[in-house]
């Protein structure tokens, strides 16, 4: 089997297949052409849509060995594909956004595509059937730049994107097309003076900790299933070589959740004093805390707070505390190897056994079915 990968992940769901099946790999960095004096039984590749890889997909043809591609789709080559869901990724950053109390997100992506797109496109649907706004939310592409912008001109982007965000209303939460995207969306904010995650918030995917945990202020990423994208690539190309017959569409892998890092937790409220209870919250969910507590804490009178919750948010203190403590809960559950009574712990719940019952009334499943899915991917 002649393998190009575009990614460790990939790459490991690859292996993971190929050693259930006693394939051997040979594997190559470019794959535009095959390598001289290789027979081999299949091909799985990340195609970009250049003559060269036309080219090659061509020969393979002619010599009736199976391609799968395990990259982007919009490549009119007619090669069975296995990529991600673009359009839950994009639903995913909606629903992140707004379950932070964002009112206003943006877009940004150093280039334009189908892949691009499709992620946007779902961004702006979700917003919208969540009751967030019926505007489509700003684009920012560095590829539509003014074309007296140079691409290698980095003091050009920054002063170009910083423009841009400074002109959008704030708090704002901007998803990226990739966590290299998000990293330069986060350079361009540090730039320009503008507080990630408090004034701009910053959602990524991949979910690479090199580019992820090596920021000033680490990204939160969508777990784009890449490991998993390459296994079935690799299922897909063992039932063509037995014959099996070639998918009509794209075959698509869901994401696997959102690994939350400091970029995005925070909860997005214009008021500042209102912003320093909610930050108490969050920094103290663990503890027994009430209205009292967090009034003491940031300095305000419990008249004050209750008033300015009910008045800006339209819910009490304690339904807050309740919101933040489940949201936290939900994503040690689906993001670490924690225990339900470590999570309950840590989430400021009584014990396993009524965290279970909360997870179970407002989601539907056990604790342990939800974590399952997420896995899984379903």
């Amino acid at each position: 089997m002649l393998v190009s990968p575009a990614s460790q992940a990939r790459l490991n769901g690859i292996v993971r297949l190929a050693r259930e099946r006693g394939w051997v790999l040979t594997l190559e960095s470019d794959l535009s052409h095959p390598p001289r004096g290789w027979r081999g039984d299949g091909v799985i590749s990340t195609l970009k849509d250049t003559s060269a890889f036309r080219s090659f997909v061509a020969t393979l043809r002619k010599n009736s060995i199976p391609i799968v591609n395990a990259a982007g789709r919009g490549m009119d080559m007619g090669v069975p594909t296995v990529c991600g869901d673009d359009g839950q990724i994009g639903a995913l950053a909606a629903g992140h956004f707004a379950e932070r109390r964002f009112q206003n997100v943006a877009w940004f992506s150093s280039k334009w595509g189908l892949v691009q797109r499709t992620r946007y496109d779902a961004l702006a649907r979700e917003w919208a059937a969540l009751g967030r706004s019926s505007e489509r939310p700003p684009k920012f592409v560095w590829s539509e730049r003014p074309k007296n912008l140079k691409k290698e001109d980095w003091q050009s982007f920054v002063a170009w994107l910083g423009d841009k965000i400074e002109a959008t209303p704030k708090p704002l939460g901007i998803f990226a097309y990739s966590d290299y995207d998000a990293a330069r969306v986060a350079s361009a904010c540090r730039e320009h003076g503008l507080d990630v995650p408090g004034e701009v918030a910053v959602l990524g995917v991949d979910n690479n900790p090199i580019i992820c945990e090596n920021q000033v202020v680490p990204i939160s990423s969508v777990n784009h299933d890449l490991e998993k994208i390459g296994y079935k690539a690799a299922e897909l190309l063992d039932r063509l070589m037995n014959g099996g017959r070639k998918p009509v569409a794209p075959l698509f892998v869901k994401p696997r959740g959102i690994t939350v890092r400091r970029s995005t937790d925070t909860v997005a409220v214009g008021n500042p004093v209102l912003r320093a209870a909610m930050t108490f919250i969050s920094e103290n969910i663990a503890n027994p805390i009430g209205a009292p507590q967090i009034a003491a804490g940031i300095g305000i009178s419990r008249l004050k707070l209750d008033r300015m919750f009910a008045k800006e948010l339209g819910i009490s203190v304690g339904r807050e505390i309740a919101h933040q403590r489940f949201a936290k809960a939900k994503l040690l559950l689906a993001g670490t190897k924690m225990t339900l009574a470590e999570i309950a712990r840590e989430t400021g719940f009584c014990n396993a056994a009524y965290l279970a019952n909360v997870f179970k009334r407002e989601t539907g499943l056990r604790p342990a079915k939800y974590r399952a899915q997420v896995k899984s991917g379903h």
